[in-house]
């Protein structure tokens, strides 16, 4: 069986339990970071959204000089302690805190990144096009997404409710809240979005990365309702 770069989380809580978490990190690898090494070689990263690390730990692998990391819930943070000791894993800096509190305090301090990773959170926030108004305001030329997009033929963003409780979901809004209010975009609003930017967009092709071995990331691939896609923001010169 070919080695995934995502292999080593097997042995690690809470991937452990599940004997398909490490492939669908793999597959999900093939699609939304591998086809972009060569994008960071040298470079400054920032990983919104960043879980325990795991994108920011790859990201580094691939040559990122700098990779911080930002995430709302400090025990996920806690995690990455138990990944690898490498000689990349020292480039990585995760950071406890809101998205868009700590954007605001990068923006204001005058900070730089060359790519900005959104893997996973972009659908489990409300205010998109505020969140890509302040990555262009950080200089990155690369802003690659992962996210859940509504399947309709108007540009809108779907709200709805998800609990608060599930380290998979958005931290509260307000203190106490057990189900906070999020916005699932569609195809269209994200076209939208990156076109009032100047961005260019560039989606993937599951199909071609994936083929017909479809098992763990069947959700790229639904025909109706939400389906998960992943695109890359270009910016101009």
């Amino acid at each position: 069986m070919p080695l995934g770069f995502f292999d080593f989380v097997e042995g690690i809580p809470p991937y452990s339990e599940n004997r398909d978490g490490a492939m669908r990190l793999n597959k999900r690898y093939d699609l939304i970071l591998d086809p972009f090494r060569t994008s960071f070689s040298g470079t400054r990263v920032l990983d919104l959204g960043a879980h325990d690390g795991r994108w920011a730990y790859a990201m580094a692998e691939a040559g990122a000089k700098r990779v911080v990391g930002v995430e709302a819930r400090p025990e996920l943070v806690e995690r990455f302690r138990y990944f690898p000791d490498t000689d990349y894993k020292s480039r990585v800096d995760l950071r406890v805190g809101e998205i868009f509190a700590t954007l605001e305090a990068l923006v204001a301090d005058g900070e730089e990144f060359d790519v900005v990773a959104i893997f996973g959170v972009f659908y489990h926030i409300m205010d998109h096009f505020r969140l890509l108004q302040m990555i262009r305001l950080l200089g990155a030329k690369l802003v690659l997404i992962d996210s859940e997009f509504v399947q309709v033929q108007n540009p809108i963003i779907q709200l709805m409710f998800e609990r608060t409780s599930s380290p998979l979901n958005s931290p509260e809004q307000v203190p106490g809240q057990d189900q906070a209010l999020i916005g699932i975009p569609s195809f269209r609003a994200m076209g939208a979005m990156a076109r009032a930017l100047n961005l260019e967009i560039v989606w993937s092709d599951a199909e071609a990365v994936f083929g017909h071995d479809r098992k763990g990331v069947q959700d790229y691939f639904r025909k109706e309702g939400k389906r998960r896609a992943a695109c890359c923001l270009l910016a101009g010169a």
